[in-house]
């Protein structure tokens, strides 16, 4: 009786051990599932001056392509005279396959005039896109930007192309994703799934480009 009462204290900091570390676990996991979420709304910029020098469209757009939709929409509201298609071919793709130029030509299939268009072909991240946008700035003395891109994308954008172009005025405009979510748990998991991923991609911006993302 006495060997069986020694037995089961010595189990008993073992176990409680095992709990807390359980409860670790599970408040880590629980805390990798919340903060995205809570984050999403935050992560929205959707300020888009009423009119601007031009509209640039961000790459990496999936289909259909909700983008460059919304900025032909833009466009034809009359916001800004030209519309900027930006972003660079998959490493080891030809130049005809970047999002640039794939953006550029379903614009132009819509309707897009033209010599309403430009390319700033060649960037592999947001921050590439900036500094490719900032040469445009600087050779057409643009004052103002709508930014185009998805909803979770607009924080960081925004950001980056403040801190890259200080001198124009930077504002964005959140295309609405055009694929249909039914599922209200592929809903849920989409917006977690973009927005764990921007809550990453900001920390790398600000530790590596000093960008500064409020």
């Amino acid at each position: 009786m006495v060997l069986l009462r020694l037995s089961s204290d010595c189990c008993l900091p073992v176990r409680r051990a095992l709990w807390h570390q359980a409860v670790i676990v599970f408040s880590l996991l629980s805390a990798a599932i919340a903060i995205p979420l809570f984050a999403a709304p935050w992560l929205i910029i959707d300020d888009a001056a009423d009119a601007a020098d031009a509209i640039i469209v961000l790459g990496g757009e999936a289909y259909p392509p909700n983008r460059t939709i919304h900025a032909l929409e833009l466009y034809r509201q009359r916001r800004a005279p030209v519309v900027v298609f930006t972003g660079g071919a998959p490493p080891g793709r030809p130049p005809e396959t970047s999002s640039a130029r794939t953006a550029l030509r379903a614009a132009l299939a819509r309707g897009l005039p033209p010599d309403a268009a430009l390319l700033a072909d060649g960037a592999q991240s947001t921050y590439d896109e900036a500094a490719l946008v900032r040469n445009l700035v600087a050779a057409h003395g643009w004052r103002s930007l709508i930014i185009v891109t998805d909803r979770y994308h607009t924080r960081r954008a925004v950001h980056t192309f403040r801190a890259l172009i200080p001198e124009a005025h930077v504002t964005a405009s959140a295309a609405p994703f055009l694929a249909p979510c039914a599922d209200p748990w592929r809903c849920v998991a989409r917006t977690w799934r973009y927005a764990a991923s921007e809550l990453a991609k900001m920390g790398f911006y600000r530790l590596y480009y000093g960008v500064p993302l409020p």
